[in-house]
């Protein structure tokens, strides 16, 4: 199971979101806008997105035997990213939103989202052709 690449990369999605909780302040009021992920708290503690999409995730991890549900998964959770990534460029300027860290966590959790369900039909492209051998 771990050893399949698109695990990994599933796994580096979930340490990205568990890192996206720890680091965001809960409380708003205690920390400052400019501090890091400062914009973007609102988007992702509105919402929980960090804390659904990792337990997703590793749920998702766990699903290697079934790798049609593990795409559909994926593919729900890249529909929720694009919600939250309309929702960061929503309330203020272009200029602001390009500026701001939380693009970089929406940019980093679509590589990982593609490169996973690439990985998945990979894997499911090496099975077809080995049962047409068979």
């Amino acid at each position: 199971m771990i050893q399949r690449i698109q695990s990994l990369y599933m796994l580096l999605l979930f340490v990205l979101n568990v890192i996206v909780v720890i680091s965001i302040d809960s409380d708003p009021s205690f920390s400052l806008a400019e501090s890091y992920f400062g914009y973007f708290r609102p988007y992702l503690n509105d919402y929980f997105y960090s804390e659904i999409l990792a337990l997703t995730v590793i749920i998702n991890i766990f699903l290697f035997k079934k790798p049609n549900v593990q795409i559909i998964v994926l593919r729900i959770l890249f529909l929720t990213l694009i919600f939250g990534l309309l929702n960061l460029f929503d309330e203020r300027s272009l200029a602001a939103s390009f500026k701001d860290p939380g693009l970089l966590y929406f940019i980093t959790s679509f590589l990982l989202i593609l490169m996973s369900v690439r990985s998945i039909k990979n894997d499911q492209a090496i099975i077809r052709s080995s049962n047409r051998l068979r």
